[in-house]
């Protein structure tokens, strides 16, 4: 049977199929290899073990019954001079207990605390992935917990680990270690064994999927595509266009729970954003949505809902931000109205290239103070400033060269800051990020951009679908305007002047 998961539908070209075949293997026979070899030197340890026991000599006669002869004993009497021997202790108190020689090659502490090597978990998984899998289970539900802060309420996040099945545990193994890794910025998010061992009982699991409920078989293969999504490879479009055909053919998202359906749409729109896939259970529309009326869903807290990219009920961009002093939170306002100005010209042909409403690059490069407030304004007018420029010289793309040294500044200031100097404003470092994403020239600041995306839209965001799919889309709009204007200005040979 082959190891490739078979959705009977779109499906990996020869080539990527040969590339995921021989990394797998390449790995689990290296696993193989160094597990054999390990065994082997386990036990000549537990060999040198046993044979440098050094124990103290044991007399001969202590070996053998002897029936005494009360002759000898007359004739070996002691003389009345001598000293009697000492009397044999048999206290346990008191007693030595020989020491064996010193071992050299000790075991592992680890192989001594953990579980044995050959031992396994109930569904078949090793043990020590198992408790690797947990480990790494709690250290991302952190991870999605602490993005509350933005919007000032608490609720379970829509990450829920499965302990039951095989399939499940190697997918959220993939997930948890390629999300944190791509935050840590890691070089290379890969892990070709995991991966081979998942889609392996994927497989397994999806050969039996008429026996199961439809959300059941959906859970795992969007878990994968969001690992997929996160290191920007091609597979991710395969596991997601398969979610869709697995959904469509068993009646559609209404024979899904609420949450599944939310995490099914999130998707959707993250894979777009992504790999610029088109829609499957989203409509763009033919315009963005600059002002959104309807706040229904959206649990209390104390947050401000709007951003560059879409203003909500009556919020302007001059709150009474409580987190910032009064002159900071001016220029704040000034900056975020800019970037809602620039949004807006992207979609009016009629409004003129120049704008000049805030001097934005003042207050990027003229930053008074290392405190938190400065550095946050300074990233919110440096990322004002990318669409400003690909706006005005209407670039190729928001990851032109021009853009390179504002975005290495947000990737360092964004990475520096902890979330509480955000709280407040969700959607705002939603906005910051899907920027910092569109202008990376490089993998490495991608997945870090796209998996803080990925943190907000499945902690807060699917509980906020309404807002939150609303500027996802607008980021889509935003995309296709740039790509649009730098087309119409290579059709008149304007260049990018």
């Amino acid at each position: 049977m082959s190891v490739f998961v078979n959705y009977a539908g779109p499906k990996l070209d020869k080539g990527q199929n040969q590339i995921v075949r021989s990394q797998a293997m390449v790995s689990f026979r290296g696993r193989q290899k160094q597990a054999k070899t390990r065994r082997a030197e386990l036990v000549e340890v537990m060999a040198q073990t046993l044979n440098t026991r050094k124990l103290a000599p044991i007399p001969d006669r202590t070996l053998r019954a002897e029936v005494p002869n009360p002759e000898d004993d007359a004739e070996e009497a002691t003389p009345p001079n001598r000293p009697l021997p000492a009397r044999k202790c048999n206290s346990r108190s008191t007693a030595v207990i020989a020491r064996p020689g010193v071992v050299v090659n000790r075991l592992d502490p680890y192989d001594l605390r953990g579980a044995p090597p050959m031992s396994t978990h109930m569904t078949g998984v090793d043990a020590r992935t198992f408790q690797d899998y947990l480990c790494r289970c709690a250290s991302y539900t952190s991870y999605l917990d602490e993005t509350f802060v933005l919007v000032g309420f608490r609720q379970p996040s829509y990450f829920r680990p499965d302990m039951s099945k095989a399939a499940c545990i190697y997918i959220g193994w993939l997930l948890t270690a390629g999300v944190l890794d791509a935050v840590r910025g890691s070089k290379e998010v890969a892990y070709p064994y995991y991966e081979y061992q998942a889609v392996k009982e994927l497989q397994k699991f999806i050969d039996q999927a008429e026996m199961k409920e439809l959300h059941e078989v959906v859970y795992p293969v969007i878990v994968l595509g969001m690992f997929e999504m996160v290191r920007f490879s091609p597979r991710a479009v395969t596991h997601l266009a398969a979610v869709e055909r697995f959904i469509k053919s068993r009646g559609g998202l209404q024979e899904m729970p609420i949450v599944m359906q939310h995490l099914v749409i999130m998707g959707d729109l993250l894979l777009s954003v992504c790999m610029s896939t088109s829609l499957a259970f989203n409509s763009l529309g033919r315009t963005p949505t600059l002002r959104l009326s309807c706040t229904a869903g959206i649990l209390s807290g104390d947050q401000f809902l709007s951003c560059p990219l879409l203003l909500c009920e009556d919020e302007e961009f001059s709150p009474s931000m409580r987190h910032f002093e009064e002159s900071t939170a001016s220029q704040l306002a000034g900056v975020l109205g800019t970037a809602h100005m620039i949004f807006a010209h992207f979609f009016d042909v009629n409004l003129p290239r120049h704008i000049s409403a805030f001097n934005f690059d003042a207050t990027a490069d003229n930053i008074a103070g290392p405190n938190t407030s400065s550095i946050l304004l300074e990233t919110c007018a440096l990322a004002t400033r990318i669409m400003h420029r690909t706006y005005s010289k209407a670039l190729d793309d928001f990851d032109h060269p021009e853009n390179r040294a504002d975005l290495l500044k947000i990737y360092a200031n964004t990475r520096f800051m902890r979330l509480e100097a955000w709280e407040g404003l969700p959607y705002i470092y939603v906005w910051v990020n899907l920027v910092g994403y569109a202008a990376s020239p490089d993998e490495k600041t991608r997945s870090y951009f796209i998996a803080e995306v990925v943190r907000c839209a499945f902690s807060f965001g699917c509980y906020q679908m309404i807002v939150f799919q609303t500027v996802l889309k607008n980021f889509l709009h935003l995309r296709a305007a740039v790509a649009h204007l730098s087309g119409q200005d290579r059709e008149c040979g304007c260049g990018n002047s």
